[in-house]
């Protein structure tokens, strides 16, 4: 597009181009009826249905359809058998009148699946079996109820296809739906589609839930019914839900709540007499195997068995079909004599019996699994088969096994009574029922068949294990091209199932489990441990690449923590495998995105930007190989801040829960939303949509969560379900200021004006409210629940008793409003700060004033808190934030302060600045600081034990993580942010998060190794402010807070050049040779507005000119062979100097307005200048004179540009219009109105050799329109009198007849090198292309900051990132890392 292009001063823009098979689904403005040519990069089709309706497919669980083919054959009701339950369920689905729910309940092995079963198949094939979920305690994926709405999502998708773009469209909006809490997954996967769908049925449809007892979180199994319940009442389709399960304590209470049992029917199985459907059962079933066994069983007279024995069969079972159908698999198995199993089953088992209710069942069991000769192979398998995740295959259990030398081909055939294979052995061997793995599991009825879980899981991460470190190795799949999406990917899941074993699939996603279920035992662990550490030293990337390579990246962090937490238990923790875990924990946290879409960037991406310091990076060294290489900017160890979350409106506070898993944030437009502390995914949206009037607060139990709001609604909500306990607007009139959980998370006290609310929060009701003399500015309970205390305006501190609700105590001494107030932990002190400056310390049972702590405080005292062991107490004001010492009268001691802040941060500055500052008192350069800072305040957030805590203020965040740190220097971290608004700290001190004005939710890990007050300050002064790339690319200016930096396209820096401006306005410029730069500023120390140029040479970073006193300077540019420069001025003066001498040459009056813009023609001749009252000027170059004056429209001009031979001009007003004119015509044609470019202008410039007006919005939005033909063809003519070529006034056009057209139009976004000289782009998304060649994957943090940002060279990349931090990257594969001051 910028072919040929010339005289092009793009010193700050980009150009979001895009080439070749592109489909994108953004809306392309156009104005009139223009035709459209869209150019655009690389075989890039973003179809947003097929990444959401991946997302979905990845939460599901297949194998709990009733269909699904891991189930078959399932067991279902033989026909003429449970006709009773059956037809009872038939009826209740029929009739209309009916409650929407039935659970049918029964004990195990009753037949409840079976019943399941057959209600399902009768359903489907009428078409009327909207979904079906069978839980199974066999499969995690069937135990959790994490995939029951995901799955029901996806089958009834197919099953009313009018709900799919309802579903579609949520999971494009938030395709992490489906891992958020259930209430918002059935609210946004099931019902607001089922609304939303245009469906009619005159018939109900059924979904069949299966064993919801075999759920592994009772209270989510509990809430499943409720969401049900929901469900049913909201739905506009006639719907029936059966529920079948054992009758346990929680399933039973829930469908006993007042919201689920008007609409449930009950249907006891045991009701039910089970003994002739389970005769009918085995007689059918006796006489398929005597007619199957015709070579054994031909001379044997029928019926067979006899009704005595049949009857003796049926009086074992008790009632049991798990019984009888395993009779049956015991006597019909293949290749054994039918009658001599029989007379197994009808002997006497009294040596097996437990004396239990399921005294004949385990016999029933003991006999069917001593079939196989060696006991001990038995056990090995059957072990193996119960503590597995998920169910292998015999090649998957043979090669799981493999070290062990045994042959699951031999055992499992003649365990087929209790377990479930095909006969070719291609499918999974699972464990027949429920009541077998439970035998198994217990040593008083499995005797020596006794599978101990400790054991095994040792074993199973043992074997995982070491597959993982034979197996794995780089590029599994042989894919060969990083430049691939996983979903670019031919047939990936059938490479997959040929390059990678079943048994390693299984390692890979399962060894970290069984490791967390071994407990430490001596030395029982040793080989384990050893294993671990060949696994950690050898496999890791493989191992990830491989989780990503099989859809299951998302658990690797959870499997990273839990084998940390594993090996923190050893008695001495190994430090060099900690430090891997943390390492690849961060690794996978940060390059999640990049490694899940496309497997092979953990080499290509994640690795080449891990820090060079870190345990993983050494040990990965060798892996690099053929990757990209960061010159400069690559950290030595990982940044604090972990995860960067953009939100949609401001966030106005944040909590911690108390086990640090959960992070809350309140806004006014999302409500409160709850994310994972250590992913940064969002895991609910609670609501309400009001604009909280206090902070967001968890009670101490973690169970629930609170917010309130400037209408006086109060919310609670219960953290695991997001189920409202309270929402009351009544009790209070006025916005709630304050909200407290007591300490044992009953109660909570809520507070407007002057009253105290007290709610019973399990109850969900509003307890009794306390009256109060003047407006409550805080709240605190004693740990006991049983004291609450109080801080108003009327200067007063008060104690009430919850129990008796009365007051308790009033406490009087303070001379100003009581902000804050808390209470010891031992319930024996109340501490209270004031606006007058001071803490107290009062005794909690007689109200006496023990202590005050005047000193020390320079405002009012906005927070305190007693430390752990209640010995100090910490206060913190705007200023200042101390503690004391309760023993002592006078010990204020200071943690931090604003006046030592700045102090320390500027005698860190260049030395002609810090001297300065050293002659000032620290309370000087805090005074000076915050009158500069009137409105920035502290921002603290501490933890339930008050230590640790954290602290903020403007962009820095400060925190205190131990008493021993009380008495030192807290360390800081710079956000780049220009202010915090809320800050909080996990219980254990290993998480801050932080929200900031830029509506970002930031997660830090103070647990790294603190930055000194050197470094600190060090990346202060290293902040990037912008990079000017010179037109050739050869060089490179970086301008940081105090230095501007020369480096050459290597990254070497060729001179640091000490500015001496500090937060003036500055400017640089290349001349379009690129052999010289000028660089201006206003002079730091004078008072006047008076700048000087500095003109330097490019390849030594000498000076080589300086202009002095130059008013105030609007725009700088060079002629076309740099030895002149030309500045616009405030007042509206042109000054042309000429760099050899620094002389001013030319000097054009002021013509009233400013100058805004300016540029010179190619040929150096002219001068053109927009000004900020609209005009656009011409002036001869050499003489001043004033050719053309082409009257604005009054918006200023902000960009112009002249045509590379200067026959025409193009230039850009603050209104965002964009005009070409032709001289000396007297009016333009615009381009482009403010409508077409709603944002603002920053770059306009030609290209494609002048054919083409390229222009750019701050946004990232890059325009290109065709300029027409009548003016395309640029060429001069001859001035007869003088013999030269004159660039203007060539022929004449009527500019007001031009047809101009849309070219193309960029999504906003995408940033482009700013010189539109190559095809790298970085798309909003963090993908860095160049050309149609996908690179590698950009963390938010390293991403461009602006549409500036991106400079390139050849094979090399400048980006100025969103840390204010420069970054090189080299493609040539063949440079090691430099730094800027190399």
């Amino acid at each position: 597009m910028f072919n040929n292009s010339s005289n092009v001063d793009a010193s700050h823009s980009t150009f979001s181009e895009v080439h070749r098979d592109q489909y994108n689904t953004a809306n392309t403005f156009v104005q009139g009826s223009q035709n459209i040519h869209t150019i655009v990069h690389g075989n890039q089709i973003f179809q947003g249905s097929n990444a959401s309706l991946e997302a979905l497919h990845k939460a599901i669980a297949p194998s709990a359809a009733f269909d699904s083919a891991e189930r078959h054959p399932a067991p279902a009701c033989l026909p003429g058998t449970r006709v009773d339950v059956l037809g009872r369920i038939s009826n209740w689905v029929e009739q209309s009148d009916n409650p929407s729910i039935c659970w049918l309940s029964g004990m195990a092995g009753s037949g409840k699946s079976a019943i399941a079963q057959s209600v399902a198949e009768k359903y489907a094939g009428e078409k009327r079996l909207a979904a079906s979920f069978f839980f199974s305690r066999r499969e995690l994926e069937r135990s959790s109820t994490q995939h029951f709405f995901p799955t029901l999502a996806s089958q009834i998708m197919t099953f009313i296809p009018s709900v799919r773009p309802t579903i579609i469209d949520t999971l494009n909006d938030d395709f992490t739906t489906p891992t958020k809490v259930l209430r918002e997954q059935m609210q946004k996967l099931l019902l607001a589609p089922l609304k939303a769908a245009n469906a009619h049925f005159t018939s109900p449809m059924l979904m069949v839930i299966d064993s919801l007892d075999e759920c592994d979180n009772e209270r989510l199994a509990a809430e499943l019914i409720s969401l049900l319940a929901r469900l049913i009442r909201e739905c506009p389709i006639p719907l029936r839900i059966l529920i079948t399960s054992r009758a346990e304590s929680h399933i039973r209470a829930k469908f006993r709540d007042p919201d689920v049992l008007p609409i449930a029917y009950l249907l006891e199985l045991q009701a039910f007499d089970a003994e002739e459907d389970i005769r009918s059962f085995l007689r059918h079933s006796f006489n398929v195997i005597h007619d199957q066994n015709q070579k054994v069983m031909g001379d044997v007279p029928r019926p067979w068995p006899s009704e005595l024995e049949l009857e003796d069969v049926v009086k074992k079972a008790s009632g049991l079909f798990i019984f009888a159908i395993t009779v049956i698999k015991y006597v019909g198995a293949r290749h054994q004599d039918p009658r001599k199993r029989l007379q197994v089953i009808l002997a006497d088992h009294a040596a097996n019996s437990t004396g239990t209710a399921f005294a004949d069942l385990d016999a029933l069991y003991h006999g069917a699994i001593r079939i196989f000769p060696d006991a001990d192979t038995t056990r090995l398998i059957l072990g193996v088969l119960r503590y597995t995740s998920v169910p292998l295959t015999i090649r998957g259990l043979n090669s799981l096994l493999s070290r062990l030398d045994v042959n699951a081909g031999l055992v499992v055939p003649d365990l087929s009574s209790v377990l479930l294979m095909s006969e070719d052995g291609n499918q999974s061997v699972r464990i027949y029922h429920t009541s077998f793995r439970d035998f198994l599991a217990s040593p008083q009825r499995a005797k020596k068949y006794f599978v101990d879980g400790t054991t095994y899981h040792r074993l199973i991460a043992q074997l995982c294990l070491e597959l993982m470190v034979k197996h794995l190795k780089r590029d599994m799949c042989n894919i060969g091209d990083p430049s691939m999406f996983n979903s670019e990917v031919e047939d990936l899941p059938g490479r997959c199932g040929r390059w990678i074993d079943e048994a390693v699939r299984y390692a890979c996603c399962y060894w970290a489990h069984h490791l967390f279920q071994v407990p430490h035992q001596g030395g029982l662990n040793e080989q384990l441990i050893s294993t671990l550490h060949a696994f950690l030293q050898t496999s890791l990337l493989y191992w990830m690449e491989t989780l990503s390579l099989l859809g299951a990246l998302d658990s690797a962090v959870m499997m990273l923590q839990d084998t940390a937490r594993w090996l923190k238990r050893v008695s001495q923790p190994p430090k060099d495998a900690l430090d891997l875990l943390n390492d690849v924990e961060r690794f996978v946290l940060m390059f999640f995105e990049p490694i899940s879409q496309s497997a092979l960037h953990v080499y290509y991406t994640a690795l080449p930007f891990t820090p060079s310091s870190t345990t993983l990076r050494k040990l990965c060294q060798r892996e690099l190989a053929g990757a990209m290489v960061v010159r400069v900017g690559l950290g030595d160890e990982w940044d604090a801040r972990t995860q960067l979350i953009t939100l949609k409106s401001s966030i106005l506070s944040v909590a911690f829960s108390p086990d640090g898993r959960l992070i809350a944030s309140a806004s006014e437009e999302q409500g409160v939303q709850l994310w994972n502390a250590f992913t940064g995914i969002n895991v609910a949206t609670l609501g309400p949509q009001h604009k909280p009037s206090c902070a967001v607060c968890f009670s101490p139990s973690g169970a629930h969560i609170a917010v309130a709001c400037e209408t006086g609604l109060v919310v609670v909500w219960d953290t695991l379900t997001a189920q409202a306990l309270i929402s009351d607007g009544d009790h209070h009139d006025k916005p709630v200021t304050f909200l407290v959980f007591s300490a044992n998370s009953k109660l909570l006290a809520s507070t407007s004006h002057t009253w105290i609310q007290l709610w019973d929060v399990t109850q969900g009701l509003a307890l009794y409210r306390l009256d109060v003399e003047g407006a409550v500015l805080s709240l605190a309970f004693s740990s006991d629940s049983r004291i609450l205390v109080s801080g108003s305006n009327d200067n007063l501190a008060v104690t009430w008793n919850v129990d008796a609700r009365t007051l308790f105590r009033r406490l009087k001494g303070h001379s100003a409003p009581v902000n804050c107030v808390t209470i010891s932990h031992d319930n024996t002190l109340v501490a209270s700060g004031s606006d007058d400056k001071s803490v107290r310390i009062w005794d909690s049972r007689t109200g006496v004033c023990l202590r005050t702590y005047s000193k020390g405080h320079e405002k009012g005292v906005v927070s305190v808190r007693f430390t752990p062991d209640d010995m100090h107490v910490i206060s913190i004001c705007d200023k200042i934030v101390g503690y004391s010492k309760i023993s002592k009268q006078k010990s204020f001691e200071c943690i931090w302060s604003l006046d030592q802040y700045y102090r320390k941060a500027m005698i860190q500055a260049p030395m002609w600045y810090a001297k300065g500052v050293r002659l000032m008192t620290s309370r000087l350069v805090g005074y000076l600081m915050e009158s500069d800072k009137s409105d920035s305040h502290i921002c603290l957030g501490f933890s339930p034990a008050s230590v640790p805590f954290t602290f903020a203020y403007e962009g820095m965040i400060s925190c205190a993580t131990s008493l021993a740190s009380l008495s030192s220097d807290p360390p800081t971290f710079s956000t780049f942010s220009e202010e915090i608004v809320s800050v909080a700290i996990s219980s254990d001190g290993t998480r801050i998060s932080a929200a900031d004005n830029r509506k970002m939710l930031q997660i830090w890990d103070p647990a790294l190794p603190m930055k000194k007050w050197s470094q600190f300050t060090h990346n202060m002064k290293s902040e990037m402010e912008y990079l000017v790339p010179s037109p050739d690319g050869r060089y490179c200016l970086l301008k940081t807070l105090f230095d501007l930096l020369l480096v050459d396209a290597h990254g070497a820096t060729i001179k640091t050049l000490e500015t001496g401006d500090l937060e003036k306005q500055t400017g640089t410029v290349f001349s379009p040779n690129s052999n010289t730069f000028a660089y201006w500023s206003e002079d730091f120390w004078t008072m006047s507005n008076t700048s000087s140029i500095r003109v330097y040479s490019s390849a030594t970073g000498n000076r080589i000119a300086r202009l002095p006193n130059v008013n105030k300077i609007n725009c700088v540019v060079f002629s076309a062979n740099g030895n002149q420069v030309a500045c616009g001025h405030e007042e509206g003066t042109i000054e042309i100097w000429d760099v050899s001498s620094s002389q001013i040459v030319l000097t054009i009056p002021s013509q009233s307005s400013s100058v805004s813009s300016i540029a010179f023609s190619p040929d150096m001749s002219t001068i053109v200048c927009g000004t900020a009252d609209g005009r656009v000027r011409l002036w001869d170059a050499h003489t001043g004179h004033l050719r053309v004056d082409l009257e604005g429209h009054g918006s200023k001009v902000k960009l112009i540009a002249f045509s590379p031979k200067g026959s025409h001009i193009v230039f850009g007003h603050e209104d965002n219009s964009i005009h070409l004119w032709l001289p000396p015509s007297a009016t333009s044609h615009q381009l482009t109105s403010s409508d077409t470019m709603p944002n603002e202008i920053d770059v306009i410039l030609y290209t494609d050799g002048g054919t083409t007006v390229t222009c750019r919005s701050t946004d990232g939005s890059v325009t290109v329109w065709a300029v027409p033909s009548e003016v395309g063809m640029e060429g001069g003519v001859v001035d007869e009198n003088e013999g030269t070529t004159c660039s203007l006034c060539c022929k004449s056009v009527d500019s007001t007849s031009l047809n101009c057209h849309l070219v193309s139009q960029s999504n906003k976004g995408n940033v482009y090198d700013c010189l539109f000289r190559s095809g790298y782009l970085v798309r909003e998304d963090g993908w860095v292309y160049h050309g149609s060649k996908r690179l590698l994957w950009l963390p938010v943090l390293f991403r461009p900051k602006g549409p500036t940002s991106l400079a390139a060279y050849k094979d090399r990349l400048w980006i100025a990132n969103t840390m204010d931090r420069i970054m090189l990257l080299d493609f040539s594969k063949s440079s090691s890392p430099l730094s800027l001051s190399s």
